[in-house]
């Protein structure tokens, strides 16, 4: 997953709330008290680092195909879906103007950005499903088995065959 992949909103969020928050507050403090500055000047490199982390960790962002179960992993989110081989699960690769029912709707835990909507989602048929949709994917592939439904972007079959060679 590429930084640039994941829409800049969430990075704009992130940079207010760990950069741009303590810094306005910094101001404050240091015309309150001048006395301020040098702890001040010393956080402004730990914030700044503190939003590339933060941005780094965002990026870590993986599907793994383990035995009969697949992990999902998305920023703060991760999901396992099990049971992959039993006779009632699908993997589909559905095209993404074509979800219809499978549309996540609200998001219950997750993110929901353009180009970045992650965690827990109602879909549009009132199923809750973990959604993986990063950047703007042709292809989306629907994992569903009794226990779970997941939603990830790009066609994992594809990934594979590319692993593979």
């Amino acid at each position: 997953m590429n930084f640039i992949d994941i829409g800049w909103q969430l990075y704009l969020i992130l940079f207010s709330l760990l950069v741009g928050l303590p810094a306005m507050i910094g101001f404050i403090l240091y015309r309150l008290d001048p006395r301020w500055l040098k702890p001040l000047l010393w956080s402004v490199p730990a914030c700044a680092s503190l939003f590339l982390w933060s941005a780094w960790w965002l990026t870590r962002n993986s599907v793994e195909i383990v035995d009969n179960s697949m992990l999902l992993q998305a920023g703060f989110y991760q999901a396992t879906v099990t049971d992959l081989s039993l006779p009632q699960s699908v993997i589909d690769v559905i095209p993404k103007d074509e979800l219809g029912q499978y549309r996540p709707d609200v998001a219950i835990n997750g993110i929901n950005l353009p180009d970045y909507q992650v965690g827990w989602y109602l879909l549009a048929n009132g199923k809750m499903a973990f959604v993986m949709l990063i950047g703007n994917p042709a292809e989306i592939t629907l994992v569903s088995t009794p226990s779970t439904t997941a939603l990830v972007g790009g066609n994992i079959h594809q990934r594979d065959l590319v692993a593979a060679q």
